[in-house]
């Protein structure tokens, strides 16, 4: 089977994926392609941000100016100071851009974060899934949509299908696709505003509040796992879905009452606000087959970890550098 070909069927076409946005179209397959080399090492974050600062101003203006720009290959998440101070960009760390954002989810997020014992580092959150058990049942993504209430046309959680032989001697392979939680993660790269980074425990997110809806990290998740927010609604199929509120983050989302955030990308953040109640994402809790484990990679004792480094584990899409913290089972 060929897995990383399933993928690839599934990912909308990048070009009509930008033909619907008011931005430009051939700098977001630009930049979403040089994202990707960034994360393979064959160009800076630096280098990347050189290339097209003035036609990020140019198209962005002081969305872009404001915010430091990121980087996948810094520890920091942020280009130097050196090279930032040549170009348009703010100067700063993406620290510095959650701690400008006072009732944002990226600021609430980082509060509500678990605690861990004194002198610990930060969980890093994975998941292993095993195609072996998986049966192909939907009722992950069934307990994803209840769960992070999603709107028609969002499912951060999928499940592939490819059926192999002719009848009667036919076969199917099952893959679910979550968001990957890249350790290099191209969405992060490319977003002109900052509104896409890694947080210290290796879930990346997303804050609304900054995103400008450009959906130039669409085109660059080489999943196609991230979603446009078209303000669609379940109003007409259930009474009152629209008042109930999205718990991404673990917070309400506008306190005029918009519950969920239209004009924005959106995507699956391991349920990180069961993360934060010590409790498994949805999907992991609702797997009949037991498919699904999620934990802290981090921990050699866990049974992720352990999984994840079995002879068994693999990633999608490995030759593309992002380091996916999501990994499969033969």
């Amino acid at each position: 089977m060929d897995v990383d070909q399933m993928v690839e069927t599934e990912r909308e076409d990048p070009e009509s994926v930008l033909a619907e946005t008011d931005h430009s179209t051939d700098l977001g397959l630009a930049m979403a392609e040089d994202a990707k080399r960034v994360g393979r090492g064959e160009l800076s974050s630096e280098r990347f941000w050189a290339k097209y600062d003035e036609a990020a101003r140019a198209e962005f203006g002081e969305a872009y100016e404001a915010t430091p720009n990121p980087a996948v290959d810094s520890d920091d998440q942020t280009i130097d100071e050196a090279a930032a101070e040549a170009l348009s960009c703010s100067v700063g760390s993406m620290d510095s851009v959650a701690a400008d954002l006072d009732g944002s989810e990226a600021a609430a997020a980082s509060a509500a974060e678990p605690e861990t014992d004194a002198g610990s580092d930060d969980p890093t959150y994975g998941m292993v899934i095993d195609l072996q058990k998986c049966v192909g049942c939907d009722s992950c993504t069934v307990a994803c949509k209840a769960e992070n209430r999603t709107p028609p046309g969002v499912s951060y959680n999928v499940v592939m299908e490819e059926e192999h032989g002719e009848y009667p001697n036919v076969s199917r392979t099952n893959v679910p696709r979550p968001c990957m939680q890249c350790t290099n993660p191209p969405c992060v790269q490319v977003c002109p505003v900052s509104a896409t980074y890694k947080m210290d425990n290796g879930v990346v997110n997303i804050d609304y509040e900054r995103c400008i809806g450009c959906r130039y990290c669409m085109i660059a998740c080489p999943y196609g796992a991230r979603y446009f927010d078209f303000g669609e609604s379940y109003d007409d199929e259930v009474m009152e879905a629209d008042e109930i509120d999205s718990p991404e983050y673990g917070i309400d989302r506008d306190e005029d009452g918009r519950v969920e955030p239209v004009g924005n990308v959106r995507k699956c953040s391991f349920c990180h606000h069961r993360l934060n109640r010590g409790e498994e994402p949805a999907c992991v809790e609702t797997c009949i087959g037991d498919a699904r484990n999620a934990g802290n990679l981090d921990d050699p004792e866990s049974e992720v970890a352990q999984l994840a480094d079995s002879d068994r584990a693999f990633q999608l899409k490995e030759e593309g550098g992002t380091d996916p913290n999501v990994y499969y089972l033969k």
